[in-house]
């Protein structure tokens, strides 16, 4: 009688678990972002997406994304499901895959972040975070180069 009960319960937890995934899957959105500003076609665009202030502090993005850059702007989708994100962007222009800093942390290369005018020093994701709400359009998004 114990099997029959575990094989039930067994039952019941994997049709749940197969049928919430698909719900799940469907709540993304399509964001669009462009990137503008942009003075020079070398090098690359490189978008981080965070979540959370902790992910927006440790540097550990939910998502990334390169693309090649191009004169005057360029553009990247992500699709990302509803909340607050906040959105770096660098244009590494000497293609080393950092954004090269001088001895006081100023960077060097262009930068822009989500709700940044490029006055003052970035702040954080507080800040910079956009609400992605839910929904079935894609949403527009842009972010300005900014260099010091």
């Amino acid at each position: 009688m114990n099997k029959k009960i575990i094989a039930a319960a067994a039952l019941l937890l994997v049709g749940a678990l197969f049928f919430a995934a698909p719900e799940s899957q469907g709540q993304k959105r399509s964001v669009q972002i462009t990137i503008t500003n942009i003075t020079t076609s070398s090098g690359t665009i490189v978008l981080s997406a965070h979540d959370s202030e902790e992910s927006f502090k440790k540097k550990k993005p939910v998502q990334t994304a390169r693309v090649p850059a191009t004169v005057p702007s360029a553009t990247i989708e992500l699709s990302l499901e509803p909340g607050d994100y906040a959105v770096c962007v660098f244009h590494d222009t000497n293609g080393d895959g950092d954004l090269n800093a001088g001895f006081m942390g100023i960077p060097k290369e262009p930068f822009g972040f989500s709700n940044y005018d490029g006055k003052g020093p970035p702040g954080n994701f507080k800040k910079h975070k956009v609400a992605i709400p839910a929904g079935t359009e894609a949403l527009a998004l842009e972010i300005p180069l900014v260099k010091f």
